[in-house]
């Protein structure tokens, strides 16, 4: 089975791949590290978690890994300025003047495209707040994008 850590595949193709690396942190207080240029794939399995790619092949019983971290991946997000002209009315975003044809998708600060149901009223997109849960995200529309939060 695969799990949300599949996103990590994602940040393969960020900067300079040979600098960036994913770090495991396991229960007893060691860490393994895995070059993301390797592209490694993420599951979880039977209460295991697998990394395999075309070089390596690691399983390790799930309690006994604590959390995933990064060391030299950067994440640009701050750099993302506000395009789209929003409000916040009774638990959605607004999102004003996109027209009907336009491509519409929100990602989070990994860069990972979020599964919201979004719907349209004459030119504005509509994003229910209840759906995603509290952090930074992304609006792309044609290529152009707007940094949102939810509290």
């Amino acid at each position: 089975m695969i799990s949300f850590f599949v996103c990590l595949m994602t940040l393969i193709g960020i900067g300079n791949a040979s600098a960036q690396t994913l770090v495991l942190h396991h229960a007893d207080g060691t860490t393994t590290d895995v070059e993301l240029y390797l592209m490694p794939r993420i599951q979880f399995q039977n209460d295991h978690v697998l990394i395999t790619s075309s070089v390596l092949d690691m399983d390790y019983p799930k309690e006994n890994v604590l959390r995933f971290s990064y060391k030299g991946v950067t994440n640009d997000v701050k750099a993302v300025k506000r395009d789209a002209d929003y409000s916040r009315e009774n638990g959605r975003l607004v999102f004003h003047g996109i027209g009907q044809t336009d491509k519409v998708a929100v990602y989070n600060t990994n860069g990972i495209r979020v599964p919201v149901r979004l719907s349209r009223s004459g030119n504005d997109v509509i994003l229910p707040l209840a759906s995603i849960p509290s952090g930074v995200y992304v609006l792309s529309v044609n290529g152009r994008t707007s940094k949102f939060s939810k509290p």
